[in-house]
């Protein structure tokens, strides 16, 4: 019970009532494909909802916050996106334990819906999946600067790296393994990343950090055997990258005009087998970006991305890509953009893509402009 006035008479001391509802946010991602030559999305949809996230967040105690992000669409249902627990007690480290985004890449901790772009780039999309690279497990991050500049050191160990969505295209069959790939603890996923900040002037900052992660996954393998036997093998896989973001927003006009310049190089290092009967990946793999945007104002911002890449779904072929956007922020909740976009596979005929993307969001969890 929480009076507000004593039983004496007069006021009472206002008591802070505990909170027992968290903040809920929804968020809609609506995307729209009207490439001349037909749908590129993956449910071949020209107009679908690509996803509805609701988030939960709280603080749980004095000593830990909790965060839930549950994903809806029509392809997978509902599906856990994040579910964790992070340290608010802990001075020197912040500390998670539950299912993250990995922080492998400096795109992969940021949600399609508030990407610069309708989509990751491709050398994420490839090496790290279409929704990212997500892992359940332990993460563990550090924030110091012992050579006068901003650092923070952000490791994590995995149940195991999540799986390829495109690992091996055209194949249906499931892939089985006589044993789990983490059945022995070389067969977590491990992950970290190290990011340097520096402020190069009142206006503009630099960013320069480098990821790595490694684990075990399935890869498939001819046993001749029959449905419902063992039909993959676990094989390493290995992902290094470095990225450099560039930001400007002066404080005279930072409502009216910022920059971001941003590239990044990702490599895949694939454990390869000399059997014939392996069909996982012969070799390594290549990829990156460059990306850029301006605020032409207060609510319109232009940017244009590069990527090369290759391929892994093109066993190692060269594909490039040219793309363009056009973002419009009615106000801080929503978010309204086209893009055009020229991919050229080497070995493919060029596909031209035009798409659109409608995001809102109910609550405190918004997308945002810079």
């Amino acid at each position: 019970r929480s009076d507000t006035t004593s039983r004496v008479g007069g006021p009472a001391p206002v008591q802070r009532v505990q909170r027992l509802l968290p903040d809920i946010s929804v968020v809609g991602d609506l995307v729209g494909d009207l490439s001349p030559e037909g749908s590129t999305q993956e449910d071949l949809a020209r107009f679908s909802v690509r996803e509805i996230e609701i988030a939960l967040q709280a603080a749980v105690d004095p000593y830990f916050r909790g965060d839930v992000f549950l994903g809806f669409n029509d392809a997978e249902g509902v599906h856990i996106e994040q579910a964790f627990l992070t340290t608010t007690a802990l001075a020197a480290i912040e500390a998670r334990l539950g299912r993250f985004l990995m922080p492998v890449s400096k795109v992969n901790g940021t949600h399609r819906h508030d990407l610069h772009t309708v989509d990751y780039p491709w050398v994420a999309q490839r090496f790290l999946g279409e929704e990212g690279l997500k892992g359940t497990g332990v993460y563990v991050s550090r924030i110091f600067a012992p050579l006068g500049f901003y650092q923070e050191l952000q490791v994590t160990a995995v149940d195991r790296l999540s799986p390829h969505e495109h690992a091996h295209e055209g194949e249906e069959e499931e892939l089985l393994v006589a044993e789990p790939p983490n059945k022995d603890l070389d067969g977590l996923g491990f992950s970290a990343r190290l990011r340097n900040y520096w402020d190069i002037t009142e206006s503009a900052n630099l960013e320069l950090s480098a990821s790595a992660a490694t684990g075990r996954r399935e890869q498939p393998f001819d046993f001749g055997g029959v449905a419902g036997e063992p039909n993959a093998v676990n094989a390493r896989q290995s992902l290094l990258g470095a990225d450099l973001t560039f930001r400007w927003r002066p404080l005279a006009q930072g409502l009216y005009r910022s920059f971001i310049a941003q590239a990044e190089f990702l490599r895949q290092v694939n454990e390869r087998f000399t059997d014939p009967a392996y069909g996982g990946p012969a070799r390594d793999f290549d990829g990156a970006y460059a990306f850029a945007r301006w605020q032409l104002t207060r609510r319109v911002f232009l940017g244009g991305r590069y990527d090369w890449l290759e391929d892994p779904e093109l066993l190692g072929a060269t594909l490039t890509a040219a793309s363009g956007y056009l973002q419009w922020y009615p106000r801080e909740f929503s978010k309204l953009m086209v893009g055009v976009e020229r991919v050229m596979p080497s070995t493919l005929a060029a596909t031209n893509r035009l798409l659109l993307q409608a995001t809102f969001a109910l609550g405190p969890h918004k997308p945002h402009p810079f």
